[in-house]
């Protein structure tokens, strides 16, 4: 997708609504800026740091073929 918009006075841009809410951006949350050639991204600091979080359980309910027990002594072995 893609959005235009005006820089304003001081260098200010507004970040569109749907953008806005897509990242889940709300007032006061940090953004970086990254110039890659002749293009800027945006990066939502807050969605790169927070794999752990989103991902959390997402292994929930599978199998594994050795014991806690079995994956220690296995690592503690040369």
């Amino acid at each position: 997708m893609e959005w235009k918009v005006k820089v304003l006075e001081k260098g200010r841009v507004t970040i569109p609504r749907e953008l806005r809410d897509r990242l889940g951006l709300k007032k006061g949350d940090e953004v970086k800026f990254l110039l890659e050639g002749g293009a800027i991204r945006l990066v939502a600091p807050k969605l790169e740091e927070d794999i752990v979080e989103r991902t959390k359980g997402v292994l929930e309910g599978i199998e594994t073929e050795l014991t806690p027990e079995e994956l220690e002594e296995a690592s503690s072995q040369p």
